[in-house]
């Protein structure tokens, strides 16, 4: 009895997220490692330390620059994929896949949880690149975390029935649920609000450790 709107929404729920998430965190890890570890190789994060400028000011101003870079990145990629699908899959059981209309409010809370998890994710790769020496080194060390990032994907695909709110408490997983929820029609505002919620949590403790990193001369 569902409709084929409703039928797309569902495919489209069960594949994008994983794709969004990936193209994401593909951004971050395109700009995130060269930006704190590449000046740190090169000796000009040295000089930029030395400045009469304070270490959170300095944390905010790299992660806010790679979230900007990371989210035209990752958007850009993610339209090309999900506006490819219906081509890609071609028909499902005899049903003509299309995109699913969506209303404005989606998209405000599409935009708010894409937002709020590159941040965290330029925020997760910022402090892993702190620690790394060498651009070479940070880009192995955020390896595990691209491989992470897949395996929620995927469980996010396979995941089936109601979510409780408890999931929406862990960071990432929130994400690829939440983005879920929004792309098959069964979106729980409460649900995505925790989600953002919990992101920038999540971003403001980033910050604030990579504030105290930087602080450190080792």
């Amino acid at each position: 009895f569902a409709s084929e709107e409703d039928l797309s929404g569902m495919i489209f729920s069960m594949i994008a997220p994983m794709l969004v998430m990936m193209m994401l965190f593909t951004g971050c890890m395109s700009v995130g490692p060269e930006s704190i570890a590449g000046e740190k190789e090169r000796g000009t994060f040295a000089t930029m330390l030395v400045t009469p400028v304070k270490r959170s000011h300095i944390a905010l101003g790299k992660i806010f620059a790679l979230s900007t870079l990371s989210l035209l990145s990752g958007i850009c990629s993610s339209l090309g994929l999900i506006l490819s699908l219906p081509k890609l899959l071609g028909t499902a059981e005899g049903i003509d896949l299309t995109i699913p209309t969506y209303q404005f409010g989606d998209y405000i809370m599409l935009f708010g949880i894409i937002l709020s998890t590159v941040l965290m994710m330029v925020g997760l790769v910022s402090v892993v690149s702190t620690f790394a020496k060498s651009v070479k080194e940070a880009t192995g060390m955020v390896g595990p975390l691209n491989i992470l990032i897949v395996l929620l994907g995927i469980v996010t695909t396979f995941s089936t029935g109601a979510d409780a709110w408890y999931w929406y408490l862990i960071p990432l997983l929130n994400s690829a649920r939440a983005l879920g929820g929004i792309l098959s029609f069964a979106v729980e505002p409460l649900y995505v609000g925790i989600t953002v919620i919990v992101n920038l949590l999540c971003v403001a403790g980033l910050t604030v450790a990579l504030a105290k990193m930087f602080d450190s001369e080792k």
